[in-house]
C-alpha cells in the first residue's frame, strides 16, 4: 500500500508540475490546467480530497501567493493616486453591493452568501495577475495601472470578505479584529528581531522566514473563521515596509526567487480546488447562469475601468482596453470564494458551479484576446 501511495504521489507531482507548463504554450494559464487535473483526479482517487499532504501543499501555495501580493503593495504610489483610486474603489463597492442585492433578489439566497458570491464575481486576483502580467506585453505605464488597481481592489475585497465571513458572529468578529490588530502591531518587532539577531548569521534565510510566518498567520486566520489569504496578505503588507532588508540583495533576483517558490506550490492549490469540483454536479442551469454572469459582468468591469482610467491615458481606447482586459482574471479569488461557499453549504450547487465556470472564462479571456491580437 505504501508503494502504491508513493507511486500515486510521484504521478500526481509530475502531472501537476509538468502538464501546466506544457499547456502554457497554448496560452492556457497553469492554474486552470492544474484545476482540471484535480477535477479528473477526484474521479479516480476520491480519497485525495482528505489527503493531508495535498492539503498542506495547497496551503503553502495560497499563502505564498498572497504574501507575494502583499509585498507588491506600495503605499506611497497608492497614496499618490489616492483621489482616483478612492473614486474607483467607491464605485466598485457600490457595484458589488448592487450585484449582491441582485443575486439576493433574483436567486432568493441569503444576503451574506449573496455578498460573498458578489466578491467572487467582481474581484480581480492580484497575485495571479501580477504573476501573469509579463505575458501580456503591456507598457510599463499600463503595468503600473494594472498592478495598482488589482492590489487596491484586492485589499478592499479582503477586508469586505473578512467582515462578511463573520457578520453573523459578532464575538468572533471582535476576536478576529483583536488578533489582526495585535498581528499588525507585533509583526514589525518580529521582523526587526529577525533582521538584527538571525539574518546576519543565517544567509539567505529572509524568504523562508517570510513564507513560514505567512503560513502561520494564514492558518491562525483560518482557525478564527477568516481564510488563509487574510493572514498571509497581512504579513505581506507589513513585510512590504521592510523591502530594503528583505530585498537587500538584487531586488529583481529576490522577487524572482519568491515567484519561483510559489510557482512550485501554487499549482497544488489549484489542484486541491479541482478536487472539490464534482463533474456530475455541473448542470445546464449552472452553465446558463455562468454565461449570463459573463455577458453582464465582464462588460460592466471593462466599462468601469475605461471610464475611470480614461483621463490618465493619452491613447485612451487602446490603453484602457489593455488594462481592463488584464484585470479580468478572477481565478484565485474566485476559487477561494468557491471553497468558502462549499464549506458553508448554504448556496445552491448550480450557483457555485456558475461562479467556477465564470472564473475560468474571465481567467482565459486575456490570454485568448492578446494571442489573437498578436496574430493580427
Amino acid at each position: 500500500m505504501q508503494l502504491k501511495q508513493d507511486l500515486l504521489y510521484l504521478i500526481l507531482f509530475t502531472l501537476i508540475q509538468v502538464l501546466p507548463k506544457i499547456f502554457q504554450r497554448f496560452k492556457i494559464p497553469s492554474g486552470i490546467t492544474a484545476l482540471f487535473i484535480g477535477t479528473i483526479a477526484i474521479i479516480f482517487q476520491p480519497q485525495l480530497i482528505d489527503d493531508p499532504l495535498i492539503k498542506f501543499l495547497s496551503q503553502i501555495g495560497i499563502t505564498s501567493l498572497f504574501v507575494f501580493a502583499g509585498l507588491e503593495v506600495d503605499f506611497e504610489e497608492l497614496y499618490k493616486d489616492r483621489a482616483y483610486l478612492t473614486k474607483y474603489l467607491f464605485s466598485s463597492i457600490l457595484i458589488i453591493l448592487a450585484i449582491c442585492y441582485s443575486i439576493y433578489s433574483f436567486f432568493k439566497v441569503p444576503l451574506q452568501e449573496s455578498f460573498i458570491l458578489a466578491l467572487g464575481i467582481f474581484t480581480p486576483s492580484a497575485g495571479f495577475i501580477i504573476n501573469s502580467i509579463h505575458s501580456f506585453e503591456l507598457s510599463s505605464n499600463q503595468e503600473y495601472w494594472v498592478k495598482s488597481k488589482a492590489i487596491s481592489k484586492e485589499i478592499v475585497a479582503i477586508l469586505l470578505l473578512f467582515i462578511a465571513l463573520q457578520a453573523n458572529d459578532l464575538k468572533m468578529l471582535a476576536l478576529s479584529l483583536v488578533f489582526f490588530i495585535v498581528l499588525f502591531f507585533l509583526l514589525p518587532y518580529f521582523f526587526r528581531f529577525f533582521f538584527r539577531y538571525i539574518s546576519p548569521y543565517a544567509p539567505d534565510s529572509e524568504l523562508p522566514f517570510l513564507v513560514v510566518l505567512s503560513l502561520l498567520a494564514g492558518v491562525l486566520s483560518k482557525e478564527l473563521g477568516a481564510y488563509y489569504l487574510v493572514g498571509a496578505f497581512a504579513v505581506g503588507i507589513v513585510a512590504s515596509q521592510f523591502k530594503n532588508k528583505i530585498l537587500k540583495k538584487d531586488q529583481e533576483a529576490i522577487f524572482s526567487s519568491l515567484e519561483n517558490f510559489f510557482n512550485v506550490f501554487l499549482p497544488f492549490y489549484f489542484f486541491y480546488a479541482g478536487l472539490k469540483i464534482i463533474v456530475t454536479e455541473i448542470s445546464v442551469q449552472a452553465v446558463v447562469v455562468a454565461v449570463c454572469f459573463g455577458l453582464i459582468f465582464i462588460p460592466v468591469r471593462v466599462f468601469l475601468i475605461r471610464v475611470f482610467l480614461g483621463g490618465f491615458q493619452k491613447k485612451r481606447k487602446e490603453s484602457t482596453f489593455n488594462i481592463s482586459l488584464s484585470l479580468m482574471p478572477t481565478l484565485v479569488f474566485g476559487l477561494v470564494i468557491m471553497s468558502i461557499l462549499k464549506e458553508r453549504a448554504i448556496l445552491p450547487n448550480y450557483l457555485i458551479y456558475a461562479l467556477i465556470i465564470y472564473t475560468i472564462i474571465t481567467s482565459l479571456l486575456p490570454s485568448i484576446v492578446f494571442s489573437f491580437r498578436k496574430q493580427d
